[in-house]
């Protein structure tokens, strides 16, 4: 078929020659549609410039082959069957497919397709025509993607027109506000409106859109059932192509959960979860703001740092769940007894903090305090337990004893440690107290570097026979010469030492110059009898105690046998169930086992005759009383008749006058010990007064078996 030939009245108007030839040119080259001719084999015969738009071919590259080197391939064979069915029929198909570039991009396009006859009915050509839809696809995608958006979006959303009327509302505004699109189109958000914003506040948040175009924050709304809720609401405004507003989008989101966890981070941070008083947080913002209102009224304020006494054996006997709930009626009863002004606080484990504000004189402080321990002295029923606690008490006052939380609080620390010191009860914080603690401080950290310093030394106290004088016995005992703080009491340092761990390194330290000593001695040729090494309550938490022990012993080549292990009575009694098993190891080994202090107050009768020991040692405070008080004597007495009964020997400690010494004499007392006798002597004076010389003994007479009999 020639382009210039008119093929079918359904294409072209009937007109003259020269005026039809015009006119199927111009459109034929001016479409925006592309344009294909073929023959009746469905050979092309002519494209149009569009179609090279399009598809990207030329004319010459087309010529002669099937519109067949278009195909995407997404269509099957059906679908063409179908197609070429419809021509067949009709003349003709419309519809969308998707074709190929020449490049290989596929596209959509909308296609049709009409078969031209000539004037006899015989088929001669076939003309398609097509379009590239993509941007129209793209559109229509976009808009179903933003329609699917709206209608399944979490936010809530609200379209008004410019006088803020609703147009459209999406399912999650429903679900948020309980309104149906129904029930809100033609309203204005005021439909929402809680009543707990002011004028004030729409009026800044319009001020805002119109300024900016945009306004997002926080927001109290008001459902349909009349619940009110926070949001958090963003309102933009929407232009047209002049700048002229047309519509406003709201999109909100319920956050009444966050406002739930926000809260309960918030009381999380400033409250103590267990008891509901403030935390150390807030009581830092609490006593400032105390402090604040001191100054402007003149007047005092007194911070009360409070520790209950016994709260670990009740924790630890009954278990956490019991101390818990005996920490919730301390909470209860120091909120009663102080007045409403004040502030109740816990900082943690069974340390509690009250603020007394308003005070005009310090004695209105220790009324409370006073009022404060009267009532923690009463019983507590815990889970059918009836418990008993006393607490400590340190006081200090503002501004006297300090301008800021920090330093209040440390000086009613220090203070409450003095009052236990002193067994419980109230202390106000003064100089002395500071020096204590600085004192302390100064102490502990000389301490750790003591043993590397060779600042201990040993001395040794002797233990003598009542009867003859002979020494049966000697204790070793730890003094430590400071090269700057002089010399330093172990009743100051021990218990630094036990308090921070140092203790374990400094026993394993005594021990093993206890062993380096006695063979010193033994090589001498000096008959030397049993040396006491005492152990603390905290050494009993090594796991590895007796063997550490015995390790030392034998890498120095001593014989257990001359080592006498020296507890005391409340150390023993704290854990016995834990302390047992060790004190059966070390006797196993061969040690000596000795109980010191024995009747301080704590003895426990029944559990005597489970200790594997050998020497029970009175204290000293009997000793004392013996000239002076009869009950003293008869209680020495008695445990002396006690211990012969069970075969252990007895030590009287603390033996200061002749006349004790006789008392314990005609009470059968084995072996005396105290300043009488001999203060601790260092090591040469004690060889020169109480050591003989015999033979010297060998590392290998001696009887320690090997690491192998003792696992």
């Amino acid at each position: 078929m020639n382009r210039h030939t008119p093929h079918n009245e359904a294409l072209w108007d009937k007109q003259t020659p020269e005026t039809f030839v015009l006119s199927y040119d111009r459109i034929f080259h001016d479409s925006q549609e592309a344009i294909m001719i073929t023959d009746c084999h469905s050979r092309i015969v002519s494209v149009n410039p569009a179609f090279k738009s399009i598809t990207g071919y030329d004319e010459s590259e087309v010529i002669g082959r099937t519109p067949s080197m278009l195909k995407s391939h997404y269509q099957d064979p059906e679908f063409y069957v179908n197609m070429w069915a419809s021509i067949h029929k009709d003349g003709t198909w419309r519809g969308e497919i998707w074709n190929r570039r020449k490049n290989g991009e596929i596209y959509p396009e909308w296609l049709s397709i009409s078969s031209v006859k000539d004037d006899n009915g015989v088929l001669i050509n076939y003309v398609g025509m097509f379009s590239d839809i993509t941007l129209r696809k793209n559109t229509i995608s976009k808009l179903q993607l933003h329609a699917q958006v709206f209608s399944n979006a979490s936010d809530g959303i609200m379209i008004t027109d410019k006088q803020l009327k609703i147009l459209s509302v999406n399912q999650a505004f429903t679900t948020m506000t309980g309104y149906t699109e129904r029930e809100a189109a033609g309203h204005t958000p005021r439909l929402l409106h809680s009543g707990l914003q002011n004028q004030y506040f729409y009026i800044k948040m319009w001020e805002r859109i119109h300024t900016t175009g945009f306004w997002e924050g926080e927001i109290w709304n008001k459902r349909k059932n009349g619940e009110l809720y926070p949001e958090w609401l963003s309102i933009t405004t929407m232009r047209d192509d002049k700048g002229s507003i047309t519509n406003y989008i709201g999109m909100f989101t319920d956050i009444t959960e966050r406002k739930l966890t926000e809260e309960h981070l918030k009381y999380l941070a400033h409250y103590d979860k267990l008891t509901d008083l403030p935390n150390r947080t807030l009581l830092s913002e609490l006593v400032n703001e105390a402090i604040t209102r001191t100054l402007e009224r003149k007047r005092k304020l007194a911070v009360f740092f409070i520790d209950l006494d016994r709260f670990k054996m009740v924790n630890d006997s009954l278990g956490h769940n019991v101390g818990d709930k005996l920490l919730q009626q301390v909470a209860k009863r120091l909120s009663s007894v102080v007045r409403k002004d004040d502030i109740v606080s816990r900082l943690g484990g069974d340390e509690f903090i009250i603020v007394l504000q308003d005070l005009q004189e310090p004695e209105e402080a220790i009324l409370i305090a006073n009022q404060l321990i009267s009532s923690i002295k009463k019983p507590f029923s815990v889970e059918d337990n009836e418990l008993y606690i006393n607490a400590s008490i340190g006081i200090c006052l503002y501004p006297k004893h300090g301008e800021d939380f920090e330093t209040l609080l440390k000086h009613a620390d220090l203070a409450m440690y003095q009052a236990k010191i002193q067994n419980g009860g109230y202390q106000f914080f003064n100089e002395s107290i500071s020096s204590t603690f600085l004192r302390k401080l100064d102490l502990e950290n000389e301490l750790r570097w003591a043993i590397a310093k060779n600042q201990f030394t040993l001395h040794y106290q002797p233990q003598v026979s009542s009867e003859t004088g002979h020494m049966k016995g000697m204790e070793a005992l730890i003094r430590w010469n400071h090269p700057t703080l002089g010399p330093v009491s172990p009743g100051e340092f021990i218990p630094i030492a036990e308090e921070t761990g140092i203790i374990m390194d400094i026993g394993k330290w005594v021990l093993k110059e206890v062993c380096l000593q006695l063979n010193r001695w033994l090589s001498a040729s000096f008959i030397v009898p049993s040396i006491a090494v005492n152990l603390s309550a905290r050494q009993f938490l090594a796991p590895d105690l007796a063997s550490s022990i015995h390790d030392i012993v034998y890498q120095t080549c001593c014989n257990p046998q001359h080592i006498v292990i020296e507890i005391t009575e409340s150390s023993s009694m704290h854990d016995i169930e834990s302390v047992l098993p060790i004190l059966h190891e070390l006797k196993s080994f061969g040690f000596q086992i000795a109980i010191d202090d024995f009747g301080k107050g704590y003895s426990a009768l029944g559990y005597i005759k489970q200790f594997p020991i050998d020497i029970l040692k009175i204290d000293k405070s009997f000793v004392q009383e013996l000239t002076s008080d009869s009950k003293s004597a008869v209680l020495t007495k008695a445990i002396i008749d006690m211990s012969h009964g069970m075969d252990l020997r007895v030590i009287a400690e603390g033996v200061e006058t002749l006349e004790q010494l006789d008392f314990l004499r005609t009470m059968n007392c084995d072996m005396i010990q105290g300043y009488f006798i001999d203060p601790a002597l260092p090591a040469e004076q004690l060889a020169m007064r109480y050591l003989n010389e015999v033979e010297p003994i060998s590392c290998q007479q001696s009887n320690l078996a090997a690491p192998s009999d003792h696992p």
